[in-house]
């Protein structure tokens, strides 16, 4: 029940869009300094989070709080909080003007994540796309 309210109050500033155009498809790799903690991925109208193999044989590091479980494969239709957050609000004008430089759409967040997301001031994780 949490995880529904939680959805429907929390959303990143300037991100109104629900969807990602037609034919979307993206992946990323989450790193802790040289470390791969899990693979992101966008298709079929999907996001899938799955942490790696090194990341869960590796005992000195916590999982993060939005994915407790390790072992689990995250799969849901919106972004979660834990990568939104690493796009900036679309009502900043020049992060506006970098999306359009871009050719980027608004409601892209897979191009939004792949323009903005490597790093963030809110965690240490890295997000490269591939």
């Amino acid at each position: 029940m949490f995880e529904k309210l939680k959805k429907k109050l929390w959303k990143v500033d300037g991100m109104e869009f629900t969807d990602n155009p037609a034919g979307s498809k993206g992946t990323f790799h989450l790193k802790y300094g040289k470390q791969l903690v899990g693979v992101l991925s966008y298709e079929n109208n999907q996001w899938t989070f799955q942490y790696s193999n090194e990341f869960r044989e590796n005992l000195d590091l916590n999982p993060i709080i939005d994915f407790p479980d390790p072992d689990k494969v995250y799969i849901d239709e919106q972004l979660w909080p834990f990568f939104a957050s690493r796009i900036p609000s679309l009502n900043q004008p020049f992060q506006f003007k970098k999306i359009q430089k871009a050719s980027i759409k608004q409601d892209d967040s897979v191009g939004l994540l792949k323009l903005f997301g490597s790093e963030t001031i809110n965690n240490p994780f890295r997000l490269f796309a591939l």
